[in-house]
């Protein structure tokens, strides 16, 4: 019989779709007071699969990816998207945003991002918190699950996540 055990700690990621990059820059001192020292950070990539938020960011968004310490509950994953939520809302003008902030974690075997968004693949968390497999581990690299978003099928964060991942190893093995 398997008895509840304590999660293993994760390597908090923040994705932020952005067309300002003064508006990025203020919004990592917030994200860096509620998650910690940036020890990860991605090139910038187009954000040019979708054109989903348009109307609210405007054209040319760029997203980028942010690797937090120390490691984390990740159970904690709602709190995580409410309080990026309300940096959202800080970081907002006439009532559109000016970032989108998701949240999420890295394990060993996949890429975890929170979503206010239910749909048949992500999982309920509470606090009207969903979370989103977006990618997978599996034979030395990553492959975004049929269900995930273009931009993470076409493998371009495939190289930024193997470094994440290879900091992770390095973090779990730090606190043995």
């Amino acid at each position: 019989m398997s008895l509840p055990d304590r999660a293993p700690r994760v390597l908090p990621v923040v994705s932020v779709l952005y067309n300002d990059s003064s508006v990025l820059k203020r919004a990592l001192v917030s994200l860096q007071l509620l998650f910690g020292e940036v020890l990860l950070f991605s090139e910038p990539y187009p954000f040019d699969m979708t054109d989903y938020y348009r109307s609210e960011m405007g054209p040319s968004l760029i997203r980028v990816w942010f690797c937090f310490s120390p490691l984390r509950d990740p159970s904690e994953l709602s709190a995580w998207k409410k309080d990026c939520s309300k940096l959202e809302a800080e970081f907002s003008s006439r009532g559109k945003r000016l970032v989108n902030i998701d949240p999420g974690y890295l394990d060993h075997g996949k890429l975890v991002l929170a979503s206010c968004k239910a749909a048949p693949d992500k999982i309920y968390m509470g606090s009207g918190v969903f979370a989103h497999t977006c990618l997978r581990y599996k034979k030395g690299q990553f492959h975004g699950p049929e269900h995930s978003f273009a931009d993470f099928i076409d493998g371009r964060f495939d190289d930024f996540f193997t470094s994440a991942k290879q900091l992770l190893r390095k973090l779990l093995k730090a606190q043995d």
